[in-house]
């Protein structure tokens, strides 16, 4: 089908402006969404209200605009996408059939509530960016609200860091733990995350056809807030996103957007001499160090061998964990002079724990609360196989080259988001927003230069 025929067709689909603006609108809030309430667990205040918003108003408004666009799905240009798509549910399903604990493969576990459901709602909201993708007004309006809700974020995250106000649900003891920087999003490290994401959408938004010094001041402010976020992963990730636009957009950029990254990061540095970061690094071996990252990849690689095929099902860095010698779980966790070791009783599913008892008489007990393998590829090829791995780590990095292009602001954020995924897990917190970019990509790559120009594209 040549460019002009499915630019036709995707006019004649049926999309109104109103379906299309529901998703936006859906998407922009979902990291903005928690509960303020008092509670014991971190999970009731940041995870449970983006749960019940990506079912409530995430799915429905990507479906109905599916729906209006179907037409768009039936040409052939759709057709590798839509096999590749089915192949990787296909896999999840028949892992999740094979693995046992269906309850917790098909929702996740509780605190992440990742299972093959939540990606079958990245699916439709990918599919729902590749309708999407093509009408009148979408591309001002999704860099615009984007870009809003990234310096909505940047604001909250340093009020947190200056000390303005504190962590909602601070107390709680038991989810994922709240920290400073984290705003709506709970833990500095997925607020991170989540503006190395945003970051090029900003910067292209400040000068995608004249100069826009609202987002300039957006830009500012994000490249602040992600360096106050203090975590070495989300940096990598903001430095290899804004490298990637650097490289594909810099000719249709005017020069000044650029200065607003380093002056963001004067201010950072400006932050530190007037106050403590919201972490410390003494102590620090490099990049890897910190949440049980050694014993997890460990952990991670073990299983892959024992289980390459189908993987483990979910929660599989503990089931992996649970076929392992102790000796070794304790080493890599730093457990030293250790005299007696013996595990308590938990199932597979269960928090890994070990009573230990050291030379020095004292008694303790050794645990990996962390049920994700904070590296998202081990943890898909560990989960659901090294097949599904592969399949998630093509379909990403066919988005990042589709989009180079004609929506570089969207392939860098992809940069940005894969980087992140090397060191950190994918969270429905802000995952929806990721696959819906990875949606527009797709579609941009099966559109010539001669269709639509550089400079009107995100």
């Amino acid at each position: 089908m040549t460019d002009t025929r499915l630019l036709q067709t995707m006019a004649n689909s049926g999309i109104s402006k109103r379906s299309q603006f529901f998703l936006l609108l859906a998407l922009i809030i979902l990291p903005l969404i928690i509960n303020p309430e008092l509670t014991l667990s971190f999970d009731d205040v940041y995870l449970q209200p983006k749960i019940v918003w990506v079912y409530g108003a995430v799915l429905p408004a990507a479906g109905l605009l599916i729906w209006l666009g179907r037409s768009s799905l039936k040409m052939k240009e759709a057709r590798p996408l839509l096999l590749l798509l089915a192949i990787f549910l296909g896999w999840l399903v028949i892992s999740a059939l094979l693995t046992g604990n269906r309850g917790v493969n098909w929702w996740g576990p509780q605190d992440r509530a990742d299972g093959v459901v939540m990606h079958t709602v990245y699916v439709v909201v990918l599919l729902g960016g590749w309708v999407l993708v093509h009408q009148l007004g979408m591309r001002a309006r999704l860099l615009t609200g984007l870009t809003v809700a990234g310096i909505l974020l940047a604001l909250w995250s340093l009020a947190q860091q200056l000390g303005l106000i504190g962590v909602i649900g601070e107390g709680a003891i038991q989810g994922v733990v709240a920290t400073l920087a984290g705003g709506p999003m709970g833990q500095r490290g997925y607020m991170g995350g989540l503006l190395a994401l945003l970051l090029p959408l900003a910067i292209i938004t400040a000068g995608r056809t004249r100069m826009r010094w609202w987002a300039f001041a957006g830009v500012v402010l994000m490249t602040w807030a992600l360096a106050g976020a203090y975590t070495r992963g989300t940096w990598l990730a903001g430095i290899a996103g804004v490298g990637w636009l650097a490289v594909w957009g810099w000719r249709i950029l005017p020069k000044q957007v650029w200065l607003a990254v380093p002056l963001g990061l004067c201010l950072f540095a400006g932050t530190l001499a007037l106050r403590e970061p919201v972490r410390d690094f003494n102590g620090a071996k490099g990049l890897l160090d910190g949440s049980q990252r050694t014993v997890l990849w460990n952990s991670a690689l073990y299983g892959i061998v024992q289980r390459p095929i189908f993987g483990w099902g979910a929660p599989g860095v503990w089931r992996a964990m649970a076929a392992r010698p102790t000796s070794e779980l304790l080493r890599e966790q730093e457990v030293t002079n250790v005299v007696t070791a013996q595990r308590l009783p938990r199932s597979t599913d269960e928090i890994p724990a070990i009573a230990v008892t050291l030379s020095d008489g004292k008694r303790v007990v050794v645990r990996t609360p962390v049920n994700k393998v904070h590296n998202e590829y081990l943890d898909y090829a560990l989960t659901y196989g090294i097949p599904a791995a592969l399949m998630f780590t093509v379909l990403l990095g066919w988005a990042i080259w589709s989009g180079r292009r004609l929506a570089p602001a969207l392939s860098a954020g992809l940069v940005a988001y894969a980087v992140y995924l090397l060191t950190w897990p994918e969270i429905i917190r802000f995952a929806p927003i990721a696959w819906f970019m990875m949606g527009i990509c797709l579609a941009y790559g099966k559109q010539s230069n001669s269709s639509l120009t550089v400079k009107e594209n995100p």
